[in-house]
């Protein structure tokens, strides 16, 4: 039996942990200042803040890291990275990722645009200043970069489904059942030694080697050694109960054969978040649970919120994106942070 790529388009898919952190806080912040697209300067608090962020991180290894260009986010991004201990990549800076525009608000205090909207008859939640995007158009910026962020990971990582049969009419299915694999072992041993299977171990041999490895799952506190080759490549022998284990791992982990642990950071702002997470939650129907309830809510300065994410695309180059909650503004690493100058659990008067 030989198998090749299909000429049709490949059906592609990845597996990935995407986490979305805000930056730290600014004097604008502090001072209750609208700030948009205003290049603001981090406060001495969101250092304070941006440094407990980047030690909470520091054994966290990210294989990508995103940020918004404008200045309070390069600058949380930057020590998120410089004190994380495991992670080889650069800082990638995307203009998608920019607060909101603000128009004539930017350099005002919240109060003055609440004013604002009342002199206009329009409430303020709805209410858009002259020269501001409106939160439609802040959305559909932030899924323009998540869709764009899930192209460039499918194409670079994605793992294609989609093989073609030759010289047989039967389909070795890359992904077999451990049942199944015991079932068959005469009906594999026939296909021309593709896959050669022992008692002891377990090898797949579609044209070239396909190792099985370690699952991505990692905890955002991990302090994984995430080099240790001790789950790279799956032992197996005939017993009963490592059948059954196998067995197992395989249902709980779908297709994740191909998972590099990809995870990625991406910095950005208040208003971009919230809608990312709004997308999520309203469009992708992922479920936040009681976050629901609060998601107009701007995230804290550093808090994270976690998801892990399964992309694909079919036969007609429609994709198709999951999402699982992990972890909902997150900021613990400001109330256990042990600063007796600086209160880092900070709320803002204006935190746009």
């Amino acid at each position: 039996m030989r198998l090749i790529l299909s000429n049709k388009p490949n059906v592609n898919y990845i597996h990935f942990n995407l986490t979305l952190a805000r930056h730290a806080e600014t004097y604008a912040n502090a001072e209750g200042i609208i700030q948009g697209i205003l290049d603001t300067e981090l406060s001495n608090i969101g250092y304070h803040q941006s440094r407990a962020l980047g030690l909470h991180l520091q054994y966290h290894r990210f294989t990508h890291i995103y940020s918004s260009d404008l200045k309070r986010a390069a600058e949380t991004a930057h020590l998120i990275h410089l004190l994380n201990r495991v992670s080889s990549c650069e800082i990638k800076f995307d203009s998608l990722l920019r607060e909101r525009i603000f128009g004539i608000a930017q350099g005002r205090t919240r109060q003055w645009l609440r004013e604002l909207a009342k002199e206009n008859g329009v409430p303020y939640i709805n209410f858009t200043p002259s020269g501001a995007e409106t939160t439609a158009q802040v959305r559909k910026r932030a899924i323009n970069f998540f869709e764009n962020l899930c192209k460039e990971i499918c194409l670079k990582y994605g793992t294609s489904t989609l093989l073609t049969k030759q010289d047989t009419s039967q389909h070795l299915a890359r992904y077999v059942s451990a049942e199944n694999l015991f079932l068959n072992q005469e009906l594999l041993k026939i296909s021309h030694r593709i896959c050669s299977i022992s008692t002891e171990n377990i090898h797949y041999q579609l044209i070239s080697p396909i190792i099985l490895t370690r699952s991505c799952g990692s905890s955002i506190d991990s302090t994984l050694d995430l080099s240790s080759p001790s789950s790279s490549i799956l032992s197996y022998n005939s017993s009963i109960e490592k059948r059954r284990i196998f067995s197992k791992n395989l249902t709980d982990f779908p297709d994740k054969n191909d998972c590099l642990d990809l995870d990625i950071l991406v910095v950005s702002h208040g208003a971009v978040i919230r809608e990312l997470i709004k997308y999520f939650a309203c469009d992708l129907k992922t479920d936040i649970g009681q976050h629901l309830e609060t998601i107009q809510e701007l995230a804290p300065n550093t808090s994270i919120t976690r998801f892990q994410v399964s992309y694909s695309t079919n036969e007609q180059q429609i994709p198709t994106a999951t999402l699982q909650l992990i972890d909902y503004h997150n900021k613990t690493h400001l109330i256990n942070a042990t600063n007796d100058e600086y209160n880092l659990d900070t709320t803002n008067i204006c935190s746009f």
